[in-house]
């Protein structure tokens, strides 16, 4: 309107005087850094440097903590007065100004040489990490970056579980291959291989333990998706063989999966429970489905116009990320209509965008890994750039994986590297 045009133009020429005030609110969406007195009256020629000051001296909790200065949803880069000058304000208003801690890069990163290439990781609620390997082998890395690796699969391990610690000490971890079969094996000082899962008939690409843990659900080249319970007491479906007239990698028993559900028409690519009934996937068919493996059918379908490799949900943001070929990183809210636009889209990466995985803590943070050899670490309150360059391998970043306190990722180099917070 006229009237707001000439508040701008107000606006203006009171910057140009040179001593002019701004009020700012100050507002944090992390209460630990919330202050209660969060109006001022600042100089227009006040950055990101003096707001940093500011909150530090206000909060003085001992702590040296760089924050990060958003306006209206762009990070603050220059003075407060060319911000409201060029943004939707009047020298009347109230400039609101959202600040956050900014994620300090790693401690240190450790690199560990496995015997292949890593295809999957997963972290143990203990603090260990499996991870899967391209010559079939599972290996467990320790704190301590000790190894210990298993045969399991006689073919490339393409995606690994941690299920859950069973008495005695023993991890339940669930493999998959492009041998066609997934495998629960109990693993500690020795692997032994429980159950064979049969069912896919092409490369099972993904799996995914529910939030229950009694079950998993695995995507395949097949285009199917297929759920399996994770008991280890015998189910209806299980076929026992004897194990002295099979080699070892082929011990335990026969299990067929309690659900099949189809719906894409090229292999599923990633797979993920939101809650223990409902799931979502991605494939190279362009398209990201939700399940419900209760009504046994497929809810919502979003289509896209590229690839998709790899998904994560985040049971924080609510949101799923997703990696593709034309290495972009875009995150959907399934609350939306069927269809919606993509919510974000992070552009970072050089190629095809292999993995993805939220923080287990924080719902603005989320890591990927690239053919382009990265992982690199974002924040969607900045999805202009990203946070930091966790590490770089030397060939294709194949999996990445996050828990509290520590990211690890694998890849083509035969190596996994494990970077540590504090």
């Amino acid at each position: 309107t006229f009237q707001h045009y000439f508040k701008r133009i107000n606006l203006s020429v009171m910057l140009a005087s040179g001593d002019t005030q701004i009020q700012v609110r100050l507002e944090s969406t992390e209460k630990d850094y919330a202050i209660d007195q969060n109006v001022f009256s600042l100089p227009h020629t006040a950055s990101v440097t003096e707001l940093q000051d500011l909150v530090s001296s206000l909060l003085n909790t001992g702590e040296s903590i760089e924050f990060s200065f958003r306006v209206n949803d762009e990070l603050l880069s220059t003075s407060i007065g060319k911000v409201a000058e060029s943004s939707d304000f009047s020298g009347e208003s109230i400039l609101k100004i959202e600040y956050f801690p900014k994620r300090p890069s790693p401690d240190r990163t450790d690199e560990i040489e496995v015997e292949d290439w890593v295809g999957a990781l997963s972290f143990t609620t203990g603090g260990q990490l499996y991870a899967g390997l391209y010559n079939g082998q599972v290996t467990r890395v320790l704190p301590d970056c000790t190894t210990k690796s298993f045969q399991i699969h006689q073919k490339p391990v393409k995606c690994v579980g941690f299920i859950q610690t069973e008495e005695g000490g023993r991890d339940l971890v669930v493999s998959g291959s492009i041998d066609q079969t997934l495998k629960y094996s109990l693993v500690g000082e020795e692997c032994e291989v429980v159950f064979n899962l049969r069912g896919h008939t092409e490369t099972v690409t993904c799996v995914a333990v529910s939030p229950s843990t009694e079950q998993v659900v695995s995507g395949s080249y097949d285009t199917m998706l297929k759920v399996w319970s994770t008991t280890l007491d015998p189910t209806e479906g299980d076929i026992h063989r004897k194990k002295k007239k099979r080699k070892p990698v082929e011990d335990g028993a026969l299990r067929t999966p309690l659900l099949t559900l189809g719906g894409h028409t090229q292999a599923i690519t990633g797979c993920t429970w939101q809650d223990n009934s409902q799931i979502v996937t991605v494939s190279q068919d362009m398209s990201v489905k939700f399940w419900d493996t209760q009504l046994m059918t497929c809810t919502k379908t979003i289509s896209i116009a590229t690839a998709l490799q790899c998904l994560d949900w985040s049971d924080k943001s609510r949101l799923v990320a997703t990696g593709a070929s034309d290495k972009y990183v875009r995150l959907f809210d399934p609350r939306g209509a069927s269809g919606a636009l993509v919510h974000l889209t992070l552009v970072g990466h050089q190629l095809w965008v292999a993995d993805v995985a939220w923080s287990p803590e924080n719902q603005h943070e989320l890591i990927t890994g690239s053919y382009d050899g990265t992982v690199l670490l974002w924040d969607t309150r900045n999805p202009r750039s990203f946070v930091h360059k966790i590490s770089s391998h030397e060939d294709k970043v194949l999996s990445v994986a996050w828990q509290p306190g520590r990211i690890a990722s694998g890849g083509a180099d035969s190596k996994v590297h494990l970077s540590t917070f504090k």
